[in-house]
């Protein structure tokens, strides 16, 4: 079966680097050779082969004081993958779909709790919400965050946010909201990301799969939207959600 195939070809040293470059990238004043060896529980001298391979890369840095942090060769990646698969799927849509930019939208996906943002297309208006590339956002406060939360069972909602990494969180209440998301296939964030903005999220489905991790979603400013604006909105958000849409893979 793929699955077996795929979990039998995952490289342990390979899966160690991954994980050192999301370390890496949660630590803005860079971490020790000492302090990343800790984290993923290695002799220091396995961290420091992995590290040194990292540099040698472009993905890593060492800086004077003898600290890692990301090297500049993930800004080169970065670049590449926006101007390819979904981000640039995206930017092409909503050329389509919004051409008057009056207002922000982006593309996230949701990693576990929080919501990472892999592209936007930046509104006009004065008081216009930008995010961008990478920036990671509360998944339970978010439009896109929401839309992609309300395609899960309230069972794997709580488990999500059982871990203190998530502690604070009034689960009992996000679950009635995720509830709301389905029934009006939308969610809304209501002044929970920005002050004077609401935010509408359409998560991004995928055929015969029965959650996703992807979504849409747009800003805009409280004061005017009124029923129209909304149903408008939420009509464009479905059907760019709906574009982005895509069959899964046949497994190989």
């Amino acid at each position: 079966m793929a699955g077996s195939r795929e979990g039998a070809a995952i490289v342990p040293s390979v899966a160690r680097a991954a994980r050192i470059l999301e370390l890496l990238a949660s630590a803005p004043e860079g971490m020790t050779l000492s302090e990343v060896a800790r984290a993923l529980g290695l002799p220091p001298s396995s961290a420091l082969a992995i590290c040194t391979t990292l540099r040698q890369a472009g993905l890593a840095h060492r800086t004077p004081e003898r600290r890692y942090m990301l090297g500049p060769g993930i800004l080169a990646l970065a670049e590449r993958y926006t101007r390819g698969g979904l981000p640039a799927l995206f930017m092409r849509a909503c050329r389509d779909a919004l051409p008057d930019a009056r207002e922000t939208v982006v593309l996230a996906v949701r990693e576990w709790h929080e919501v990472v943002y892999l592209a936007q297309r930046p509104g006009n208006r004065p008081l216009a919400v930008n995010y961008h590339l990478g920036m990671r956002l509360p998944a339970h406060t978010t439009a896109s965050g929401k839309a992609a939360l309300s395609t899960v069972s309230d069972a794997e909602v709580r488990e999500i946010y059982s871990l203190p990494s998530s502690s604070g969180v009034d689960v009992d209440l996000l679950i009635e909201d995720l509830r709301k998301t389905r029934d009006r296939g939308y969610a809304i964030d209501d002044e929970e990301t920005a002050p004077g903005m609401v935010c509408l999220g359409v998560p991004i489905t995928v055929p015969g799969a029965s959650t996703t991790t992807a979504a849409v979603a747009v800003s805009l400013v409280k004061s005017t939207v009124d029923d129209e604006v909304l149903s408008e909105y939420v009509g464009v958000m479905r059907a760019l959600a709906e574009t982005l849409s895509t069959d899964p893979s046949p497994a190989e």
